[in-house]
């Protein structure tokens, strides 16, 4: 049996991605992630990324921590009679209305390990729609440029999906707080 070179193994790519915002070089047969996650925010049109939105508009309000499971993977949200719950494999995670089930399930399926989660739920409602449109946006965008490998598209998702983690690790460690105002 004739063994196979490692770079047989590698998907065979173009010299150049053709995003719709603008064209991607790529090195040694490497996908370069974080440019193509650069590429798919630009197209979309947002002000800003998830991670930015996230440090903008979620970490100057008041905030309780949430550990999830820290595992990429879906996440459902059910329905039961003292609301809402989100299973994410083997944990569940009682929420009290759709809005933040919506929150945790969209972090949950980004793997994160622990999520803050705004005391004012209309904060979370304000800004889970532009969340949720950002994640559709890169897999929209991930399918728009690797349209015949869907491995490849899943392999490309959770490598930008470990991107924006430590974007967002990053963003709470490296925010300090307003000092309080005293009246």
């Amino acid at each position: 049996m004739k063994e196979r070179k490692r770079s047989e193994y590698r998907a065979h790519l173009p010299k150049v991605l053709q995003t719709p915002a603008r064209p991607i070089t790529v090195r040694d047969q490497r996908i370069p992630h974080a440019e193509i996650l650069r590429a798919i925010q630009d197209c979309a049109g947002f002000q800003a990324n998830l991670s930015d939105l996230y440090r903008e508009r979620i970490l100057p309000q008041p905030t309780r921590t949430l550990r999830l499971l820290g595992k990429k993977g879906p996440a459902t949200i059910l329905h039961s009679l003292l609301g809402y719950e989100v299973q994410a494999g083997y944990k569940r995670i009682q929420c009290p209305d759709l809005v933040t089930a919506r929150y945790l399930r969209l972090f949950s399926e980004l793997g994160c390990h622990s999520i803050k989660l705004p005391y004012d739920p209309t904060v979370t409602a304000q800004v889970i729609p532009e969340f949720e449109k950002a994640v559709e946006s890169i897999h929209k965008g991930v399918r728009e440029i690797f349209p015949s490998d869907p491995a490849l598209q899943r392999y490309v998702i959770r490598r930008i999906y470990g991107i924006i983690r430590r974007q967002l690790r990053f963003s709470q460690e490296s925010f300090t707080p307003p000092p309080p105002t005293v009246l």
